[in-house]
């Protein structure tokens, strides 16, 4: 088995629009696939990663280990740099 560690978004429980960053020990050997996505919060737009398992369940990532930013080709994660004006601005 090989575990790595990944913050993950978690929405909080009672039905609230909250998410709290929660770090997470994943078997790499159980990761189907890894997609970067951007992740709308209310305070900032975030590059992250959208995660799905062997047992079906998909998971929001802000961060996930060096190794696997090194697989993938760029650099994902972190904040977005939005201008103000940025209905202005195209899509990059």
């Amino acid at each position: 088995m090989k575990f790595k560690k990944f913050s993950i978004l978690d929405i909080k429980a009672s039905g609230s629009t909250e998410q709290e960053e929660v770090e997470i020990m994943f078997n790499v050997d159980h990761i189907i696939s890894i997609k970067p996505i951007r992740i709308s919060r209310p305070d900032k737009l975030l590059n992250g990663f959208w995660i799905r398992t062997t047992n079906g369940k998909k998971y929001r990532a802000s961060k996930i280990p060096e190794e696997l930013l090194e697989v993938i080709g760029e650099k994902y994660q972190g904040s977005v740099n939005i201008a103000v004006d940025s209905d202005e601005q195209p899509y990059q």
